[in-house]
């Protein structure tokens, strides 16, 4: 699976034209130490703006679908590792109901008030 592949059938299933190129961010499951998971890296300026996520499980055949609301995660470099003025972030796979951040650095910040929706395919 790819970003615009993952784009077209969260917009399919949406029935909208809301994901794009420019506004999200994709990720497929990865292997990382002794976990799986989701890499995401974010430009601290883009916490200022509304950001979409498309983490993907091929072997669950599923999408998940994020979105941080502008302004919604205040001072981000006090909650996720920061290098050269971008949020390293790794989501773990194990428990994908929490969607935790679990990088060392960070403060275990969850994703899952910022679940949208779960697309299938």
């Amino acid at each position: 699976m790819n970003k615009a592949e993952a784009i077209q059938i969260a917009n399919e299933s949406m029935r909208s034209n809301l994901l794009n190129e420019s506004n999200t961010q994709f990720s497929n499951v990865v292997r990382y130490v002794n976990d799986e998971g989701w890499w995401l890296n974010i430009p601290l300026a883009n916490f200022r703006k509304d950001t979409h996520f498309l983490i993907c499980s091929e072997k669950a055949k599923i999408i998940r679908h994020l979105t941080i609301k502008a302004n919604n995660i205040l001072s981000p470099a006090t909650k996720f590792r920061v290098k050269d003025g971008v949020a390293d972030i790794f989501i773990s796979a194990a428990n994908p109901k929490k969607l935790v951040d679990v990088l060392q650095g960070g403060s275990k910040y969850s994703f899952h008030k910022h679940l949208v929706d779960e697309h299938r395919f």
